[in-house]
């Protein structure tokens, strides 16, 4: 009995990879692999892995001027927005390298950069207006605890993203007033969250 069941799981075993290779073929087919944004790109941010990715779609529905490679993709720059899920077109993307950013803030701003979910930056592009949660951390005694969070809405404006901080991984950086800098603890607890904001630019 042991041995026909043996011989019974090795027939259907073989009759499952038959059809396998029956029907790739004709699978591969009807199907091809397209480059899309795993994240929202700006203008001028460097395209590394993982930013972008391949999907597969049905080959009559693939939009004129698809890459269905990453090759020319990752290592170059994004030239202009592009939304995550959307098609990476060859035009959207430069292998010329792009200004260095502005660090130095306008005259009365500041820019702090707040260490988050690679998840809340993938949503957002340069120039965004965004809402800051924050831990706070404060000194009690002889060690530091937590404090409740806070969340910040004064629609700040995202500066730069970063998604290879050495620190702090993935960094969303943002522009405020220097009055505004009163709004931040002292000390807090990364990663932060940071999110869309329902403020618009003055």
């Amino acid at each position: 009995m042991k041995v026909f069941k043996t011989i019974l799981a090795l027939v259907l075993l073989a009759a499952v990879v038959a059809i396998g290779v029956w029907s790739y073929p004709r699978v591969a087919a009807r199907f091809t692999w397209v480059a899309i944004a795993a994240i929202n790109l700006s203008p001028g941010m460097p395209i590394r892995e993982g930013m972008a990715i391949l999907k597969l779609y049905w080959v009559d529905k693939v939009p004129e001027g698809a890459m269905h490679s990453l090759e020319t993709i990752i290592g170059n720059y994004a030239r202009e927005r592009i939304t995550k899920g959307e098609i990476v077109r060859p035009s959207a993307v430069t292998d010329k390298t792009p200004p260095p950013v502005r660090i130095m803030p306008r005259w009365g701003y500041s820019i702090i950069g707040f260490g988050v979910p690679r998840d809340d930056a993938a949503k957002l592009f340069v120039g965004d207006r965004v809402d800051v949660t924050l831990t706070p951390r404060e000194r009690q005694g002889e060690q530091y605890v937590s404090l409740n969070p806070i969340t910040i809405k004064k629609g700040w404006k995202v500066h730069h993203i970063d998604y290879a901080d050495p620190l702090m991984g993935t960094v969303v950086s943002v522009e405020m007033k220097n009055s505004e800098t009163s709004y931040l603890p002292s000390r807090w607890i990364e990663p932060s969250r940071v999110v869309l904001s329902a403020l618009r630019e003055e």
